[in-house]
């Protein structure tokens, strides 16, 4: 059976995605500590971030609420310590930071380590298409260059010396030009057998992205 995510608002998503522990003097006077340590336990952030928003009130002598924060926190990761989060976090190449409760650990990893499967297995896929292009670029490049010292060898104006120096580049160009033939051929193989280990990653997976 698959799972499907569930819908989290966008307004929730942002405040997830920019919660910072950096706080002004407002900030730190004003904190809802309850919520504050909601955002961080729901972003999956360990407790070394109530140490930061901690040092930057304390500037300002302003104490933080730790039974507040902590309280808010462990709310919080009941939101974060979930299957399908765990997948999420791990298919978008997120780290565990090891903040889930004990009790809720094992289904957060359980998502995660297939959500990693899949991120390691898409990586290895788009690091060999980036090297099959560069190298079939580098192919174009010197079909340009062998053209071009071709042509001047052919005409009129080069020198004897110039037409041996002409030739041997040819024949290295060439020999440059069926290397990266071959390593192409090899990456496209290697290519096709981690194309197949994503999409039998993929088919693994009980979740719907």
């Amino acid at each position: 059976m698959k799972l499907r995510f569930r819908i989290i608002p966008l307004a929730a998503l942002i405040l997830l995605a920019t919660g910072c522990a950096t706080m002004s003097e407002e900030e730190c006077r004003m904190a809802d500590w309850q919520a504050l340590g909601y955002e961080d336990g729901a972003a999956g952030r360990g407790l070394d971030y109530m140490s930061k928003r901690r040092q930057t009130c304390a500037k300002y002598r302003v104490q933080i609420n730790t039974n507040t924060y902590r309280s808010g926190r462990n709310e919080g990761l009941e939101v974060y310590c979930t299957e399908l989060r765990g997948f999420a976090e791990g298919r978008a190449g997120e780290n565990y930071n090891g903040v889930c409760p004990v009790d809720l650990e094992g289904l957060f990893l359980r998502g995660y380590n297939t959500g990693r499967a899949i991120f390691t297995a898409h990586s290895a896929v788009q690091s060999l298409e980036n090297t099959i292009h560069d190298l079939e670029l580098e192919r174009e490049y010197l079909l340009d260059d062998l053209t071009e010292k071709g042509a001047r060898l052919i005409g009129n104006e080069a020198s004897r010396d110039e037409r041996i120096s002409l030739l041997a580049d040819i024949a290295r160009l060439k020999t440059r030009h069926t290397e990266l033939g071959i390593d192409i051929d090899n990456l496209r193989f290697e290519l096709t057998q981690h194309q197949a280990e994503y999409q039998a990653a993929l088919s693994r997976s009980p979740y719907h992205p």
